[in-house]
């Protein structure tokens, strides 16, 4: 225990050294900086990520000799705002950085980024007209643009026709021609695939709604969710399809429970395992609520898969398709010293060019209107991703939206536990962002 300690102590004396010493490093350097040099942080590390991010980078100083992009690729993932905000409150931050758009409101309402409307009325006062409306929608806050939409997504199932086939059930059933399959028909084609070893846990499972894509948005989407009130200036969660969606999900866990489930990745993709190692690319899961980058994934890391995609399940018969789409984007943080430099980097990396060469690396979607028609970026199943857009809807601009992301989260959480009905554990989510929300009501979004 004592050499325990001790380790411990020396690690958090290191650690804190270098956090005093990276602000004063990364001040020097500032002061040597190129000044035709744009400092790029990206959050995509994963290996297609990675690959994509330098062929876009490459690609523009082949374009824009004269300015060199030095790429940063920041650990963390989705979310990890924590770095670029102390980086920029501590005059360190980078000139662009890699976003999540729904996360554009909330870091504008605290002044984290650029107004991105004098550098667009001065070089292309038209250039919202190319972007998807509810892309460009995303990146507003209080009707500024302060972020540039660099691709987009959409969910839908994805089933493992040698599993299906294994366990008596005819593929075709889930063929798109025959349109959305209902909740009823996933349930009884996860019952035939489901198979408990000799010790009582799963092998082999049929669907788990809470995994990858099963957000709690994804099915109460399903229900018709608006998640606020403009008028009001409130969110909704308690509203009977975010009720609906956690009652999906809580009546599930009577076929696998919470443990049983946690097992069985456990097993077969546990934590911090390699993207490879994925439980429906090795035949243990037969379907999965998932985007469009997951194809990238099927071809890089299981290319012999025998596997079709359809729309996303409904609660009811003949109910038309649905899906959600999010997406990244570009923004410039507040202290960027290389205005007109960064925004050129911008707008090639989110305009054509760009997004181009990002969506035949990584299989998404672009933002800009023109590139949807191209139909060699779209192979194979992409293509139906394509045509997925025109069903789909995005999570509203709100300032609180991170928040009541997460707090949903915990709130599907709770009920898969047992440990809250969904209207007590949507309440709490109420209590919990409401406030948050009230400093910037009245909302000017557009509902």
């Amino acid at each position: 225990m004592r050499v325990r300690s001790s380790t411990a102590r020396s690690l958090l004396v290191v650690f804190l050294l270098l956090f005093i010493a990276a602000p004063l490093t990364a001040c020097r350097l500032g002061r040597l900086r190129n000044p035709r040099e744009v400092v790029y942080w990206t959050t995509d590390t994963s290996d297609i990520g990675v690959r994509a991010e330098k062929a876009v980078v490459r690609a523009f100083e082949q374009a824009n000799p004269d300015i060199h992009v030095r790429l940063v690729f920041i650990p963390g993932g989705t979310g990890n705002d924590t770095m670029l905000l102390t980086a920029v409150r501590g005059g360190t931050g980078p000139d662009v950085s890699r976003m999540d758009r729904f996360e554009i409101s909330q870091m504008a309402a605290i002044g984290l980024l650029e107004d991105l409307k004098p550098l667009i009325e001065k070089h292309e006062p038209h250039l919202p007209d190319h972007y998807l409306p509810f892309a460009w929608q995303e990146t507003l806050y209080k009707g500024d643009p302060y972020a540039l939409p660099t691709n987009t997504d959409a969910r839908a199932l994805l089933y493992n026709k040698d599993m299906l086939r294994a366990a008596g059930v005819d593929p075709t059933v889930l063929d798109p021609v025959h349109g959305p399959p209902t909740f009823e028909t996933i349930k009884r084609i996860a019952l035939k695939v489901n198979h408990l070893n000799t010790r009582g846990s799963f092998d082999r499972v049929g669907f788990i709604p809470w995994y990858d894509q099963g957000f709690p948005t994804t099915w109460a989407m399903a229900y018709g969710a608006r998640f606020y009130n403009l008028a009001a200036c409130a969110i909704t969660p308690t509203e009977p399809a975010m009720q609906h969606s956690l009652q999906f999900t809580y009546d599930w866990t009577s076929i696998m429970n919470w443990n049983q489930v946690s097992a069985f990745l456990e097993t077969f993709q546990p934590d911090n395992a390699p993207p490879s190692q994925n439980a429906f690319f090795s035949g243990q899961m037969a379907m999965v609520a998932a985007g469009n980058w997951f194809l990238q994934n099927i071809q890089e890391y299981a290319p012999g898969l025998h596997y079709g995609v359809t729309y996303l399940p409904v609660p009811y018969a003949s109910q038309a398709p649905y899906t959600w789409s999010g997406g990244f984007s570009l923004v410039m943080p507040k202290g960027a010293h290389n205005i007109e430099d960064t925004y050129r980097f911008m707008r090639f990396a989110a305009g054509p060019e760009g997004q181009r060469i990002f969506t035949r690396e990584t299989s998404n979607l672009p933002t800009w209107n023109e590139l949807l028609s191209d139909r060699s970026l779209f192979p194979s199943n992409n293509a139906f991703f394509a045509h997925l857009l025109k069903f789909s809807r995005s999570r509203p601009p709100l300032p609180v939206w991170s928040a009541l992301w997460d707090e949903l989260g915990t709130a599907q959480e709770r009920v898969i536990l047992h440990e809250a009905s969904p209207e007590r554990a949507l309440q709490a989510v109420y209590q919990q962002v409401q406030p948050q929300l009230q400093q910037y009501c009245p909302l000017t979004l557009t509902p």
